[in-house]
């Protein structure tokens, strides 16, 4: 197989030229606005602390504006690039054109590259900084319109959004930094174990859960801004990764009963743009068509380029780019082989469209031979205009009643872990599943969230829980093929599960020590 590690040189040129792109578009555009006025928020760049926090619409305006930086244009992890470590490490995508991003995939990534770790430190990082701000600042604004009650929901917001960036860093690098004040003299602290970063998380979405209301008097807060719901889908999370099964089944369990979520009846509907903000929705994040600020580009690298009509099943809904080049996130050949062996043509039309004339796309860098069909996630937006419109779905309640299902069994409850998964295998017109045993249940869960999650953050930690022993899950990533039998060449070992720590970081920061294995 081609070595792609030194490849970056000639493939960078058409990144560089769609990110050009993306700032003429910005230019001449930038007269649109937000149709939303909660969103209509000047951006926080400029402003400082100091002098800044004095009324309670100073307070509401900085939480916003940490929401609303999550889904800016130039802003990739929260957008995109999560599903580079979730489902490209993993075995449900192959990467694109960037050299940087196969070699993240095949766990061959080096410190020193531009993308796309940097992505997920730089803007977790900077978001936890905002989230600090809000904590130090808040609790001291002497506002007498300004309640507790409504000073506590600014704070638990910012608690959750501070939990929300560390539960992500702990997955991608284990141990970082853990920074709990912009007031703290100590710039440069030395990681903190991955153990101790999510005891973190823990406490700080255990305060969120104790401030944040189960909803709020709008939908669209409700769905998009942290929640009771939120923190305790995290929590359920978070201890799912540290093997408390007792407790993932607790907080999932909350969620579930809180009667504030329900499946939506109709799958596709969860992602063809036209339900935002619907009742299985725990948390999403914010996009607005033809708005410079806060619109997405995600789907353009997703969808291959041109007419739906051209390809296999013209029904799809939605435009893609006409601007030809390799895309990001195309779908395994095994990943496709499993919608087929579930016999899952519901969720399978909602997340991907296929291409068998290869004469319409660009040839892909990896993981496809030279005659079969390309499949491409469709799942994360149907229009491939530069500044698209599609909410980016973090949390919902699927992922939550599955989540729950394996706590539940691994508990030792197979029979009500058997029940959710049937719930969920109901929406998308799959029989009830025929595993009885614990380990055939764990298995079919496995397959079950797999298809149903996919590029929504979960698969690398899926499979790292199923395996359990690190040896295995390596040896199970370094064992994948093509649909040829040949292996894809993943490198990765038991020092490369965390991603490497951007070197720029280590080059400030004389107290933090890299990565094992890089």
């Amino acid at each position: 197989m081609k070595n792609f590690t030194e490849t970056k040189k000639n493939n960078i040129t058409m990144k560089n030229v769609f990110k050009v792109t993306l700032v003429l578009a910005t230019m001449l555009t930038f007269l649109y606005s937000c149709s939303d006025d909660i969103l209509d928020k000047d951006p926080l760049n400029e402003l400082s602390a100091e002098g800044y926090y004095n009324t309670q619409s100073d307070a509401e305006a900085a939480i916003g504006g940490i929401y609303g930086k999550m889904t800016e244009t130039f802003t990739g992890y929260y957008k995109w690039t999560h599903s580079v470590w979730s489902d490209m490490r993993a075995d449900n995508t192959h990467a694109g054109f960037v050299a940087d991003f196969i070699n993240a995939q095949l766990h061959i990534s080096r410190a020193s590259s531009n993308e796309p770790h940097p992505y997920a430190w730089n803007e977790n990082f900077k978001f936890i900084g905002e989230a600090n701000s809000v904590l130090d600042n808040v609790p001291s604004i002497q506002d007498p319109d300004f309640s507790e009650a409504e000073k506590n929901i600014i704070l638990g917001q910012a608690h959750f959004i501070r939990g929300f960036c560390y539960f992500h860093l702990a997955r991608v690098f284990g141990g970082v930094p853990v920074q709990l004040s912009n007031n703290d003299s100590d710039i440069f602290k030395a990681k903190s174990s991955q153990s101790e970063v999510y005891a973190q998380v823990i406490d700080d979405m255990l305060m969120a859960e104790s401030l944040l209301p189960e909803e709020y008097s709008s939908n669209f807060e409700t769905r998009a801004r942290g929640t009771k719901g939120g923190a305790q889908s995290i929590l359920a999370k978070v201890y799912a990764e540290i093997g408390d099964y007792a407790k993932c089944a607790e907080y999932a369990g909350e969620v579930i009963n809180s009667g504030v979520y329900d499946l939506l009846p109709v799958f596709e509907h969860l992602f063809d743009d036209q339900h935002k903000y619907n009742r299985e929705s725990i948390f999403e994040t914010v996009h607005v068509a033809n708005n410079t600020n806060i619109a997405t580009y995600a789907s353009v690298q997703m969808l291959p380029p041109g007419d739906f009509s051209q390809y296999d099943d013209p029904s799809k809904i939605g435009s893609s780019w006409t601007v030809s080049y390799h895309r990001f996130n195309t779908c395994s050949t095994d990943l496709m082989a499993a919608f087929d062996e579930m016999g899952d043509e519901v969720r399978k039309y909602s997340s991907t469209i296929t291409v068998s004339d290869r004469s319409l796309i660009s040839e892909p860098n990896y993981g496809y031979g030279p005659n079969e069909s390309i499949s491409h996630i469709y799942k994360m937006g149907r229009s491939g205009e530069i500044f698209g419109g599609s909410n980016v779905m973090h949390l919902r309640l699927a992922d939550i009643m599955l989540l729950r299902a394996e706590a539940l069994n691994n508990i030792g409850n197979t029979t009500e872990a058997v029940v959710l998964l049937n719930q969920v295998r109901a929406r998308v017109e799959l029989d009830p599943t025929t595993a009885v045993s614990q380990s055939d249940v764990k298995l079919a869960i496995l397959k079950e969230r797999r298809l149903e999650l996919l590029v929504e953050n979960n698969r690398y930690w899926d499979l790292q829980r199923y395996y359990g022993d690190t040896s295995a899950f390596v040896a199970y990533l370094n064992g994948l093929t093509d649909s040829s039998g040949n292996s894809l060449g993943y490198q990765a070992t038991p020092d490369k599960i965390f991603a490497p720590i951007p070197q720029s970081e280590i080059d400030i920061n004389p107290n933090l020590e890299q990565n094992a294995g890089y």
